[in-house]
């Protein structure tokens, strides 16, 4: 299941996003911040896309040449991370 997976790159990513120029180099990054699966993370992006956490990957930026591989949280996917990493009351 990507869900666990997907809370810990929604994390990463709120933080740190990914900017490259292709899928292969971006799953690596996250292979080495995250240290899980290629596979593991193809999974758990293209949920956070399905659940509108995060913005489709595959970008074609103005004036540019060829695509670009950014993964960003959505709105929604920024709401959910505050809810993440607000801080717990006691008891």
């Amino acid at each position: 299941m990507a869900g666990a997976l997907l809370a810990r790159l929604l994390l990463d990513v709120g933080v740190a996003p990914v900017n490259v120029d292709t899928v292969e180099i971006g799953l690596d990054v996250l292979c080495e911040r995250l240290g899980a699966s290629r596979a593991a993370l193809a999974e758990a992006v293209a949920e956070g896309v399905r659940r509108g956490l995060l913005h489709d990957p595959v970008r074609l930026p103005p004036g540019a040449l060829q695509c670009h591989w950014h993964l960003e949280p959505t709105a929604r996917g920024r709401a959910v991370l505050r809810r993440l990493t607000r801080p717990r009351s006691p008891g």
